[in-house]
């Protein structure tokens, strides 16, 4: 591994320093007060769907214009029609009065279809992006967030997002629209009453002013202890996690720490829901008000013969209309800010940076492997993390065409941080990594993928078919370049053996396959993806002899014709390589083949012997006079 716990393929040390890595995870976990900002790039969120959402807001409209009608309705019945002694009328306005409810009611199942269509697409909108944002930060980032909190984001926030589409902004239009119209029409119909009506309606705004950041507080809180379970479910109930707790006894343990983060999810949640209720206690004890007064001074005007009573009945119902809507218009402070709170989540996390930035324009990719072989050349090379330690100094070698690089090293000498430079899941400090002649930077992922394969020491599978995980980086392969891939690998006795061959799900992270199937399985995708450089975290030092031997002649396959850098962990397997880098504390500190380095009797003998005893020395070295160590030479690059 690299230096300080490695910079590899699944663990290590990030890219950014500690202390911007914790700034990140602040910046993702604030608390703090929704900014214009947020609501700019709402806007900007739902401007795509401007002609649906203004459909929408026009039904909406509607809805409401029909809803004003009912109680005109019901002031001409009593006013006119009884009042007069008309039952023609009577009839005619009654029939109206079951019309404008259905029709009012068709309009509201238009409206909430086209709301659901535009927060569905937003939320898929946002899906996506979250998604396509999160394949572009860099490892760095995965290292240091849990894969649950990341899930948390794209999944439970999302879906409290879409409560806020549908119920928050469109309830915040509705109930603005209703008071406005609706108290238009009392002041359009007597000014005295419904100056009278309206006078508690300010009084609603007072005790507002305070709750809005105690509920974006608590629902960001809630979010936050929300994510923090997520994270420990999937690591504890996954395949991996649960043979591990299994392996160490520890289910109690983890059932307590599971159930300490439970207790912390509800009572954020119910934190988060009892904000505001004293608010809406409040809010009901004044709505009582309106209709005392409204009673009180309009029975006193019928009496004196100033209004008639079908105005009081129409004024009545107008106030029970009023109010909800006006109820929920003074909490809109508590639950707008709220929901930009889960608006400023997303936000936050599409906002996180990008380490390893993709090229304005691409450098054209090498081309196939017959042609002649590229170079991986590391021209003066330092890594380290900002205002941190440096981890690679000065690093200068070359990676010949077609040929084969060992990287040999103690634990934390750089190794995979090399490996991680040459396919850039990292970007150097100081100096640059060319392919030919062309710096890696220059190349956008989808190029130097094709160009670049990495064979990793810890192979993850998918839990698809063992076909569809060969096919992963190549999908449109035909069925003999399939095939072809699977004899190279050493894979045919396995396709025989598992029940459905090539069409068996080998389960979650490959679980029903030995290290060495799946090993070679990771093979077999590299050949179809038939790259024209290989990078290979060595994986057979945990294996018994006829697995390695069986990668090993996957291997050699694999090398043919290509570039080939190689961490060896086990000395032995690199014994005919062409170039053998030897690195220390983030330095070459020699360089040469198998036999020059043991002559120079430096670090590279003092490993070599540590890992051989004089038997096993004898053994080895006839193989090195033969050049038939374990990889055969007939698969091995001519040596010049």
């Amino acid at each position: 591994m690299g230096m300080h716990s490695g910079m590899g393929w699944g663990g290590g040390g990030p890219l950014h320093s500690v202390w911007e890595q914790r700034k990140s995870l602040q910046y993702l976990k604030s608390g703090g007060r929704p900014s214009k900002e947020t609501v700019q790039r709402l806007w900007k969120v739902l401007k795509p769907h401007h002609r649906l959402l203004a459909l929408a807001m026009t039904l909406t409209t509607l809805g409401v214009v029909l809803a004003l009608v009912p109680p005109l309705i019901i002031r001409a019945i009593i006013d006119n029609a009884i009042a007069h002694h008309h039952p023609t009328l009577l009839m005619w306005l009654a029939a109206a009065l079951l019309l404008f409810p259905a029709v009012k009611a068709l309009v509201s199942v238009a409206q909430n279809y086209l709301n659901t269509v535009v927060s569905q697409s937003v939320i898929h909108d946002l899906r996506t992006a979250l998604y396509e944002h999160g394949q572009h930060l860099g490892i760095d980032f995965f290292t240091h967030t849990p894969s649950g909190e990341i899930h948390s984001r794209l999944i439970n926030d999302l879906n409290a997002v879409q409560q806020v589409l549908s119920r928050t902004l469109t309830g915040l239009f509705v109930n603005g629209l209703t008071v406005l119209l609706t108290l238009s029409m009392m002041f359009f119909l007597n000014w005295r009453l419904a100056l009278v009506s309206a006078i508690i309606l300010p009084v609603f705004a007072l005790p507002v002013v305070s709750y809005g950041q105690k509920t974006y507080t608590a629902i960001t809180t809630a979010q936050n202890r929300i994510a923090e379970l997520t994270a420990h479910l999937e690591e504890t109930l996954s395949l991996s996690g649960i043979v591990v707790v299994k392996s160490f006894g520890t289910r109690a343990r983890e059932a307590q720490h599971f159930r300490s983060l439970s207790e912390k999810v509800k009572q954020a949640q119910v934190q988060q829901n009892l904000v505001g209720q004293w608010l809406s206690f409040v809010v009901q004890a004044l709505s009582a008000v309106g209709p005392a007064l409204l009673y009180g001074y309009g029975g006193y005007l019928v009496i004196a013969g100033q209004t008639q009573l079908g105005t009081i009945v129409a004024f009545a119902t107008y106030l029970t209309q009023l109010f909800n809507p006006a109820s929920s218009l003074a909490g809109s402070n508590t639950t707008l800010i709220g929901g930009l709170a889960l608006f400023d989540r997303i936000f936050q996390f599409l906002d996180l940076p990008i380490s390893v930035p993709e090229p304005l324009t691409s450098a054209p990719a090498p081309g196939p492997t017959p042609s002649s072989p590229i170079r991986i050349h590391f021209e003066h090379v330092s890594f380290s993390y900002p205002k941190g330690e440096e981890v690679l100094h000065d690093i200068t070698f070359t990676a010949r065409g077609g040929h084969l690089t060992a990287l040999v090293g103690p634990s934390g000498a750089g190794k995979t941080t090399l490996l991680s430079l040459a396919a850039r899941f990292y970007d150097p400090t100081a100096g640059q990594v060319l392919l030919e002649n062309t710096p890696l930077i220059h190349f956008n992922e989808d190029t130097l993928r094709r160009t670049v394969a990495v064979v990793t020491q810890e192979v993850f599978l998918f839990h698809t078919t063992l076909e569809q995980n060969i096919r992963y980086g190549q999908p449109t392969a035909s069925e003999s370049e399939l095939m072809e891939a699977v004899q190279a690998a050493q894979l045919e006795d396995l396709v025989a053996q598992l029940p459905q061959g090539l069409q068996t799900v080998v389960g979650e992270r490959g679980y029903r396959l030995s290290g060495g199937e799946k090993q070679r399985v990771a093979i077999a995708r590299a050949i179809l993806q038939n790259p024209r450089v290989l990078l290979l975290d060595e994986a057979t030092s945990s294996l018994d002899s006829h697995a390695e031997r069986l990668i090993q002649d996957a291997l050699a396959r694999l090398f043919h014709g290509r570039t080939v850098i190689a961490i060896a962990h086990r000395l032995s397997t690199i014994l005919a390589a062409d170039q053998i880098i030897v690195v220390q504390s983030g330095q070459i500190v020699d360089q040469g083949r198998h036999l020059e380095l043991l002559a120079r009797n430096g670090l590279y003998a003092h490993l070599y012997h540590e890992q051989f005893d004089a038997a096993d020395v004898s053994t080895v070295t006839a193989a090195e006079h033969s050049i038939n160590g374990i990889i055969p030479p007939v698969m091995l690059p001519h040596n010049p």
